[in-house]
C-alpha cells in the first residue's frame, strides 16, 4: 500500500481537527515496527516505490512543533507541512474559517524553520486559506505565488507540493496547480494507485485512524478494507 496521511493539530482537545499525541506516537511506532516505510512525497510518488506512507500536516498549528516534531525526530522519519502563510505566529481564524471551528495557535517562523531543519519539508497551502474554486484565475495565482514567495524568502526553499484549502478546486485551479507544483493533494479519502492524477492525489484523513488497532494493519487486508469502507461512506455523505 502507498498512502498519504493528513493531520492538522496534535493535541488533547478531541476536536474534529485534533489527533491525540499518544495516538500519534502509537501510529508512527506501529508503522515503523510493522515495516511500513515512512517516506517523503518524492520517494512515495516515484514509480519504483511499491509501498510507503507520507506524513503531512495542513495549516501550521503550533502543536505540530511541540507534539509531533519530537516523535518524528525520535523515529528519524520525514514529513511535509502545508503552510498557510498569512497566519504564521497568529491563530487559525482566517476569513473563511467557520465560526464554530476550533481555535489553534499557529507556529511562528522560528518554529517552522526548526521543523524544516529536522526533516519536515515546508509546502504551500495558499496565503489566506480561501476556497480557491470561488476565486478568479488571477486571484488563485496571487494566493499561491505569494505563499510560495514568502516561504522561499523565509526558509530559502521554494515549495514543491500544494494542498487545496478545504479540498476545493475547479478546472482553473487544477490547471494552475499542475503548472506550479510537482503534485497537489486533496481531501479525497483513499490510498494511492498507479492511475492517480498527480494534481488530485487522495489522502487518508487521520480522523479515521484514531483507533489504535488500525495502526499496524494499514498494509494488510483488514486495513485496506477499512480504508475502502471509510472512503465509500465519506463519499455517500457528500464529503471529498
Amino acid at each position: 500500500m502507498k498512502a498519504i496521511i493528513t493531520f492538522h493539530s496534535i493535541d488533547t482537545t478531541n476536536s474534529v481537527l485534533s489527533f491525540h499525541p499518544s495516538d500519534f506516537l502509537h501510529l508512527i511506532q506501529s508503522l515503523v515496527e510493522s515495516g511500513m516505510p515512512i517516506v517523503t512525497l518524492d520517494n512515495l510518488l516515484d514509480e519504483n516505490c511499491s509501498k510507503g506512507v507520507a506524513i503531512t500536516f495542513d495549516d501550521g498549528m503550533a502543536s505540530v512543533f511541540t507534539e509531533a516534531l519530537p516523535v518524528l525526530k525520535d523515529f528519524s522519519v520525514p514529513a511535509h507541512l502545508f503552510l498557510t502563510t498569512s497566519v504564521v505566529g497568529g491563530d487559525n481564524y482566517w476569513q473563511t474559517q467557520p465560526k464554530n471551528a476550533p481555535k489553534f495557535q499557529m507556529m511562528d517562523w522560528d518554529q517552522i524553520a526548526a521543523c524544516q531543519s529536522a526533516g519536515v519539508s515546508i509546502e504551500a497551502h495558499t496565503h489566506t486559506h480561501p476556497k480557491l474554486s470561488v476565486l478568479t484565475a488571477e486571484q488563485v495565482q496571487d494566493e499561491c505565488l505569494l505563499c510560495d514567495e514568502i516561504i522561499e524568502e523565509k526558509l530559502g526553499r521554494k515549495p514543491k507540493y500544494f494542498a487545496y484549502p478545504y479540498g476545493a478546486y475547479d478546472e482553473k485551479t487544477q490547471k494552475f496547480a499542475s503548472s506550479q507544483y510537482k503534485a497537489t493533494v486533496t481531501t479525497f479519502m483513499g490510498s494511492l494507485s498507479k492511475n492517480d492524477d498527480h494534481a488530485l492525489l487522495p489522502r487518508l484523513d487521520s480522523y479515521y485512524l484514531q483507533s489504535n488497532w488500525i495502526h499496524s494493519k494499514l498494509n494488510k487486508l483488514t486495513g485496506k478494507a477499512y480504508i475502502k469502507s471509510r472512503s465509500i461512506i465519506r463519499s455517500i455523505r457528500g464529503h471529498q
